[in-house]
Order: structure tokens, then C-alpha cells, then sequence
């Protein structure tokens, strides 16, 4: 099972970075250069949602972006809680751990962990099998668990669970949203986001108030007081921003939404293969597979094209204001 998911999602990552397709984004008009200066101590390793390992073992996360933690060999990142950070060994034991490494707890485990929030004392995890559990780090006791169907083939993109003091919303692999409750220890309610077959797990969860949006590779969907409103696309990664949503396709176009997913303006950049967002002062950058940073003006929503000084083919990650990229990295103010 392990390695079919390995597989899968090794094709996700084939599929979606356009390598079957022979024509190549040719910008007509560059508007200049811009360079990533900034270096890191050594080249991404791995990537996920949460974090980034570098090969010397530095962890760099959504949060904070480069953290002084050096996790020791065959550990991976799950989540972060202020300067604590849940990793686990392989499919192993579960640490939390502080800044500088001082270990906190060693959680008992024998299952694959695919993506986690941590709040607290309290873990909530998706495992490889699907199944939902929602952890007590101090008494080393699950508090809630619950086994979904398997899967055979996931999108390398997961999202993680978002925690509040009384609900865990999580993002299953079958294309669904699950909200626990914790005063009742049970789901309370089951959304279908999208029900392909295949590569269907959610990818981008975002929370607020009454107002929640998910997405799946083919669809995003937004729930607001129990309205669902839903936008087809094929889509590489998704957006929340100032009460709109943006999105990219797999085709080069970049969507702005509304909240209720109504497409308000979108621009396309023929066979550009876009990766990551950031958005700083209502602009929007992203990188694009043939070395050129795409830099989106969200009052005039008019590209500027930018050459870059990156390699192709290399590790992305992307915090709320930085794109780190194989061995550099770049602020946007």
C-alpha cells in the first residue's frame, strides 16, 4: 500500500508539472530580471504542505519559514504549534520537539502520517489508510479515530487539519471534508468537495467564521452557513486572499473568485506551468517551470513576466511572503 502511494503520488507530481506537453511558455514581452540572492545552508530535500526538509537535515515551515531545528536522519515534519513541532520517525514514533531540538514527548505510533495540525497537547493526523484520529500528546491516549475507504492514488499536495478549541476540520483523501467535534467526539458533518476516483484528495483548506473552502484538484468548493457553492477547474494550487480566491490552472490561467466562487477576472499564459503563490500588497507572484517569475498586479490583474536565475526541474516551497527554490530563496514585500 505504501509504495502504491509512493507511486501515485511520484505520477501527480509527472502529471501535473506538464511533462508530456512539448510546447513551452514563450513570453512575449520580459519585463526584466529577478534574482533570488538569498541562499540556504543546503538544497530541498522534500516538501509538503507544512514544511520543507533541506538535505543538512534544516527544517524550514509554513510558520516561520527557516527554523533552527536540524532533524536527525529519517525524520519527517508533520506539524507546527508556536515553537513546538510534531516529526516522526519513518512510519514510527512521533516527537515533539522545541527550538534547539529539546524533545518534549515521544508519542507511541505505527502508522504513516500524511499530514497533521498540532494544537497544544493535541495532534490531529490523516494517516496513509485514511483514517482520522485526533491524538492526547500528554496522557499518550487517541481520543477520537475513524477509518475512511482507502485510496489507491493521492495528489502530493495534502492539506493539513485545521484546529479550533472545539472542532477539527479535516481533509480526508477521498475528496471530502470532515468536521469533529470535540465536545461530542464524533464527525458532525461530511461535505463532498469532489468525487473523482482518482488523485481526489484535498489539497487547500481555509476556515473562517462561518465561511470554509476546500479544493481537490478538479474543483473548488466553498460552504457559507450551509451553502455550497462549487468552481470546476483543473487546478494546480488554490489561494485565500482578501476575501477572494485565487487560483491556478493547470493551463497557465490564473483565476480570481469571489467568495462565493463567481469568476471575476482571470488571465492565461499559454502553456506557462505555474507553481506556488504568494501574495504581498495585493500582488501575486508565482514561479513558471521555464525560469521566470510571473508577477500579477491584482488592481489591474496585467502580468509582468520576469526571468529568473533558477534552475528547471527543482524542489518548490512557498511560505504567506517567501518562494524558496532549490538551493535560494526570495522575500516579496
Amino acid at each position: 500500500m505504501r509504495k502504491l502511494l509512493l507511486f501515485a503520488c511520484l505520477c501527480s507530481l509527472a502529471i501535473f508539472a506538464g511533462c508530456s506537453s512539448k510546447k513551452h511558455f514563450k513570453p512575449e514581452i520580459i519585463s526584466g530580471k529577478m534574482e533570488f540572492k538569498d541562499k540556504l545552508s543546503s538544497p530541498i530535500q522534500s516538501v509538503s504542505r507544512q514544511g520543507a526538509i533541506l538535505r543538512d537535515n534544516t527544517l524550514i515551515t509554513l510558520e516561520n519559514g527557516i527554523t533552527p531545528i536540524v532533524l536527525e536522519k529519517g525524520y519527517r515534519f508533520l506539524a507546527q504549534d508556536g515553537d513546538s513541532y510534531a516529526i516522526q520517525k519513518q512510519c514510527d514514533e512521533i516527537l515533539i520537539v522545541r527550538n534547539g531540538n529539546e524533545k518534549l514527548h515521544k508519542v507511541p505510533f505505527s502508522s504513516c502520517v500524511l499530514t497533521a495540525s498540532l494544537k497544544g497537547d493535541k495532534l490531529a493526523m490523516v494517516l496513509i489508510d485514511n483514517t482520522l484520529v485526533y491524538y492526547d500528546i500528554a496522557k499518550q491516549k487517541e481520543i477520537f479515530s475513524q477509518k475512511y475507504p482507502n485510496v489507491s492514488a493521492i495528489n502530493s499536495y495534502l492539506a493539513s487539519p485545521l484546529m479550533n478549541d472545539s472542532y477539527v476540520i479535516y481533509p480526508d483523501l477521498e475528496g471530502k471534508i470532515l468536521i469533529y467535534s470535540i465536545a461530542q467526539n464524533k464527525i458532525v458533518k461530511d461535505i463532498l468537495v469532489s468525487s473523482d476516483k482518482f488523485f481526489n484528495n484535498v489539497i487547500y483548506l481555509h476556515a473562517k467564521g462561518e465561511y470554509l473552502l476546500g479544493a481537490t484538484a478538479k474543483r473548488v468548493s466553498a460552504i457559507i452557513n450551509d451553502k455550497s457553492f462549487k468552481y470546476d477547474v483543473d487546478l494546480r494550487d488554490v489561494k485565500f486572499y482578501n476575501d477572494k480566491v485565487y487560483v491556478l490552472g493547470i493551463d497557465g490561467e490564473i483565476l480570481e473568485l469571489d467568495h462565493t466562487l463567481k469568476l471575476l477576472r482571470k488571465v492565461r499564459l499559454p502553456f506557462a506551468v505555474l507553481s506556488g503563490i504568494v501574495i504581498q500588497n495585493d500582488t501575486l507572484y508565482t514561479l513558471e517551470k521555464g525560469g521566470y517569475v510571473i508577477v500579477l498586479n491584482l488592481k489591474d490583474f496585467a502580468p509582468l513576466v520576469y526571468k529568473s536565475n533558477l534552475s528547471k526541474k527543482k524542489s518548490l516551497f512557498y511560505t504567506k511572503d517567501s518562494i524558496f527554490y532549490d538551493k535560494v530563496y526570495k522575500r516579496f514585500e
